[in-house]
């Protein structure tokens, strides 16, 4: 796989930034911190922001998490598919909503928000909508692929997490890079998923994820990082040209001796 031109440490540690400010507790109950307020779409008599919902919250991070990841210079791509992935994965921590579909939340809190009208770079650039949308069609995924691709990305949001002074202690999490590596292969051999276009690029994009811990800290004794194979592409479905063309002359064959059969019957009567 290429190299990143950003630092993915960086990009995870924003990953766990956002993570951090809303969420569920232990008993249950929603959480949405100062950083989050600032995009919901309610305000009390100070001004501050309200989100009356898990999926308010949900939207207002995702917008904080591309303003906060616009500074490693990703491409807008690449922007979308980590958007997509984190807002995956934060519905996923919550029961109430994780069966939410990821179009249903996009009608429901991006289409019509004015906030993601905003450009990114300010006069420059796109919007956030246009950013999600150039990735619009992972909106579509059904419940069970999403589910495929929150399992790995969440371990890969766990393990940046731990590292701390560009070390990473895997003791506690002897078994997560091995468990990346099954869910890693389980997605590479469904054909629904080496089958879509934009789903090999999210594949793509964690197996660079991952290779990047894998490369940096897969000789510390703690820390067994299995290889992971190459994302499969799916068979080309063309049938050749010869062998369409090798059939033809079988026919006229068949023709020709059946016609001349009949000619010679005709004949003897």
């Amino acid at each position: 796989m290429a190299q990143s031109s950003y630092n993915i440490k960086d990009v995870y540690s924003e990953f766990n930034k956002i993570d951090r400010e809303f969420g569920v507790k232990n008993d249950g109950s929603e959480f949405a911190n100062a950083l989050i307020i600032r995009y919901c779409p309610y305000r009390d008599e100070s001004g501050y922001g309200i989100c009356l919902s898990y999926l308010q919250s949900a939207r207002s991070g995702v917008i904080n998490l591309l303003e906060n990841l616009e500074k490693y210079n990703l491409d807008y791509d690449k922007l979308a598919e980590y958007a997509i992935l984190f807002l995956s994965y934060k519905l996923k921590q919550n029961p109430s909503y994780s069966g939410t579909k990821l179009n249903d939340f996009y009608t429901n809190h991006i289409v019509n928000n004015k906030d993601y009208n905003k450009k990114i770079n300010g006069n420059d650039g796109l919007t956030f909508k246009e950013i999600i949308n150039r990735k619009k069609d992972l909106m579509n995924m059904n419940i069970k692929e999403r589910s495929k691709f929150n399992d790995p990305f969440s371990i890969l949001v766990l393990l940046y997490n731990e590292i701390k002074n560009n070390k990473l202690d895997c003791t506690k999490y002897s078994s997560y890079p091995e468990n990346f590596a099954n869910k890693f292969k389980e997605l590479n051999e469904d054909s629904n998923i080496n089958g879509n276009t934009s789903y090999r690029k999210l594949l793509s994009t964690l197996s660079d994820d991952y290779n990047n811990l894998k490369n940096k800290y897969g000789n510390d004794k703690s820390c067994n990082f299995p290889p992971l194979p190459e994302i499969k592409t799916p068979p080309s479905k063309l049938i050749p040209v010869l062998s369409t063309f090798s059939v033809i002359p079988v026919f006229l064959g068949i023709a020709y001796k059946v016609n001349n059969k009949e000619l010679k019957t005709i004949i003897f009567l």
